[in-house]
């Protein structure tokens, strides 16, 4: 099953950050960042396909640090000064998908709260290197059992389709919210 990268449109050669052009252009980091997703994406899913469980080679932990990553610096993007430099993922969550600023929508899949959560376990998880909590978290005795169940790639998988669905809600040109926003395709 070959999933697709996320909504970003193709990169435009320009500084980050400039002041002038569309939001490709100001923020083209962001893209950059998608497309070292998408290449450890369609490598992993090409040895994935191949042998069904990981093996040497397999870019496990690449891919879940790039999407987290990607997503962080969305949030921080589209919130612009509203990010502070103290805010975490679950904050800029918070933040992004509150009715007060109403720029994303979290995927109908659990509540608000249920969601944010959720992501913020893998998220700590992983960037502290905190695998017995995940194993923990997923009802697994040991990481090798929560690596090996296939629990950590559909968590994977499950941020990827986040951080496309939080792609596909941002007009790519002005950095705003469609409206009325696209619907969540989770599969």
């Amino acid at each position: 099953m070959r999933r697709a990268t996320p909504s970003a449109v193709p990169p435009v050669p320009q500084q980050q950050g400039a002041g002038g052009g569309d939001f490709r252009e100001r923020y083209r980091d962001i893209l950059e960042i998608i497309g070292e997703l998408s290449y450890v994406h369609d490598r992993n899913l090409e040895i994935w396909t191949t042998h069904g469980k990981w093996v040497p080679g397999y870019l496990f932990f690449a891919e879940g640090l790039l999407v987290l990553l990607a997503i962080e610096r969305f949030l921080r993007v589209i919130l612009s000064d509203k990010a502070s430099n103290g805010d975490t993922l679950p904050n800029l969550l918070e933040k992004a998908t509150s009715t007060h600023l109403n720029l994303l929508t979290l995927p109908p899949l659990w509540t608000r709260e249920q969601t944010i959560k959720a992501m913020k376990d893998v998220r700590n998880a992983l960037m502290h290197g905190n695998y017995e909590q995940a194993a923990k978290q997923s009802g697994r005795q040991h990481p090798h059992d929560y690596f090996s169940s296939s629990t950590y790639t559909r968590e994977v998988d499950t941020l990827y389709k986040i951080l496309d669905g939080f792609c596909r809600q941002i007009d790519p040109k002005t950095g705003k919210p469609f409206n009325p926003r696209p619907p969540w395709q989770l599969r």
